[in-house]
């Protein structure tokens, strides 16, 4: 189980022994969700007061090989130590609930490539294509039966060069022509 250790720094802030049992044990909370991590996980907890203002900076670091960084500030120091654990403890319910999806997704996939792997290969079967297509077509008429069909391409004798031909469907929305030579 992994344990979250703490470095807490203060910014123009005396940080007593009071207040650093309470920074631990407010953030003593938060391990539960570090516990399926699998290396140490650093936090650093920046407490800063100015005037009517107090912040607190968490930085958690190597969590599922992510950071979370949370900045609250509010007028009293112990609200703004309470919100920023709430919402690192949020963020890493979230994080670890992701992790713990992805794992989850990808064992499912693996026992589908499992089931995939075990499955036979249909044999190929070779259909005739029917016999109008082999009557010589311009390749006007050949776009219009390719248009007004699903087909990806389709497989003509052109009319006027008297050639096999192929015309296609390209990715730009164009048609494309191949003519060909005759075998010797």
């Amino acid at each position: 189980m992994a344990v979250l250790k703490l470095n807490i720094i203060g910014k123009d802030i005396d940080l007593t022994d009071a207040l650093k049992s309470i920074i631990n044990e407010k953030f003593g909370k938060l391990e539960k969700y570090i516990g399926s991590a699998k290396e140490e996980v650093f936090a650093d907890v920046i407490v800063s007061k100015e005037k009517y203002r107090a912040s607190v900076e968490i930085v958690i670091y190597n969590i599922f090989d992510h950071t979370i960084r949370i900045k609250k500030e509010t007028d009293d120091l112990y609200t703004s130590i309470d919100e920023a654990v709430d919402a690192a403890e949020k963020q890493l319910r979230r994080l670890k609930n992701k992790v713990q999806n992805k794992r989850h997704h990808r064992e499912g996939i693996k026992e589908f490539s499992l089931i995939e792997e075990e499955t036979t290969e249909k044999p190929i079967r070779i259909v005739e294509v029917e016999p109008e297509l082999y009557k010589p077509i311009t390749v006007e008429d050949a776009a219009v039966k390719l248009l007004s069909s699903n087909r990806e391409f389709v497989v003509f004798c052109n009319a006027k060069t008297k050639k096999a031909a192929v015309l296609y469907k390209r990715k730009n929305g164009n048609l494309g022509l191949i003519e060909i030579p005759p075998c010797t």
